[in-house]
């Protein structure tokens, strides 16, 4: 018992917090891979600090305009853009 309540408060959190970060460095690679290769990056800092349902119909919209990107892709830059505040150093600067 003592060895599962450890992997549950020590390890399983550390666990998550390595796959969170993986997952900001895949969403900000594909921003600043696809993203910003058709317009500036200020266009997307403007719209920072909005939810997962605007960023999932901009990146859609975006895709349906000839954005090459996966499924998997697509949700990576819509949750990395949802997770940011407005006037995030990493889009904005």
């Amino acid at each position: 018992m003592y060895r599962l309540c450890f992997f549950l408060v020590l390890i399983f959190p550390a666990a998550l917090c390595a796959c969170s970060g993986q997952a900001t460095q895949k969403g900000e690679k594909l921003l600043m891979a696809k993203c910003v290769s058709c317009h500036s990056n200020q266009i997307t800092c403007m719209n920072l600090g909005r939810d997962q349902a605007y960023w999932d119909g901009t990146v859609t919209r975006m895709v349906d305009k000839g954005m090459d990107m996966t499924q998997e892709e697509q949700e990576a830059v819509s949750a990395y853009l949802a997770g940011l505040k407005s006037g995030a150093e990493a889009v904005c600067q």
